[in-house]
Formats: structure tokens, sequence, C-alpha cells
């Protein structure tokens, strides 16, 4: 054991320290860089997760009204979720970039496709209660299946 011991310590003797030195430097730069890239992603999760809670705060988590002119008051707040949609798009994991861009277009679909007049048809489906007749969903509780999907993205793993 003493020889392996020798061997080791006379090869820290003669061998240059740079390459260590350099070995270390670049294992600090890359707990750095992990560390940023940590805060951005947090950043961006808490962005995303503002921008929907402060954009759609009447309407989601707990319903308390539904606007009038729903289309242009969903497609006015598009543009910045958008914008945070895209920050949070670099920190989602490969596997799940599929899911959360499909999620993200259905929530836009739905937003660009709402109108009243589909409001109050549902709303008027609900009323009746005829069960023989095909109800279509209700777009309150469709919106709200979608938002809570976009939300899961966020959740730290």
């Amino acid at each position: 054991m003493n020889e392996y011991i020798d061997q080791i310590s006379g090869y820290f003797e003669t061998v240059p320290l740079w390459p260590f030195f350099l070995l270390g430097f670049a294992g600090i730069v890359a707990i750095m860089v992990d560390i940023v890239n940590r805060k951005r992603r947090a950043m961006a999760i808490e962005n995303f997760r503002a921008t929907i809670e402060t954009e759609l705060a009447d309407m989601y988590p707990q319903h308390k009204r539904w606007p009038r002119n729903i289309n242009h008051y969903l497609t006015a707040r598009l543009p910045e979720m958008h914008q945070n949609f895209e920050v949070l798009r670099v920190f989602i994991p490969q596997k799940n970039l599929r899911e959360y861009n499909t999620d993200w277009s259905n929530f836009r679909d739905f937003c660009r496709n709402i109108t009243d007049e589909k409001i109050a048809a549902a709303e008027q489906n609900a009323t009746e209660s005829n069960p023989s007749s095909q109800r279509e969903p209700d777009p309150k509780e469709i919106f709200h299946q979608l938002v809570t999907k976009l939300l899961k993205h966020t959740e730290m793993e």
C-alpha cells in the first residue's frame, strides 16, 4: 500500500499542477452556469404563472365572472402570454416539449375561437334538462382544463 502512495505522491511532485487548476476552474464554471440556469428557469416559471394568474384572475383558478366579448378579452392577453410561453419553452425537457406545444396550441385555438354566442348556447343547454339531447362541453370547464394543462408544465421536477 505504501508503494502506491509513494508512486502517487511522486507523480504529483513531477507533474505540473496547471491541468488540475484548469479542471477545477472548469468545474466551478459548470456549477455557476447550472445555478444561473436554475434561476432563469425559476424566473421563467414564475413569470408564466404570474401572467396566467393576473391576466386570467377572474376566470382561473376560481371562476368569478366570464367577461363580455370573451374572444377580444382573451386574444388581447395572448401576446404577453405567448412571450412567457416562448421563454419557458427553453427550459422544458425535450421529452415534454411536444406535449407543452400541443397544450399551448389548444389553449390558443380555444381563445381565438370562443365567442359569447357559444357560451350563451352552452349555458342554455345546461339549464335545459333534456338527457336525450347531446350536450356540448361547457366552455368554462374546457378553459379550466386547458389552463391546468399549461400550468402542469410549470411544476418543479
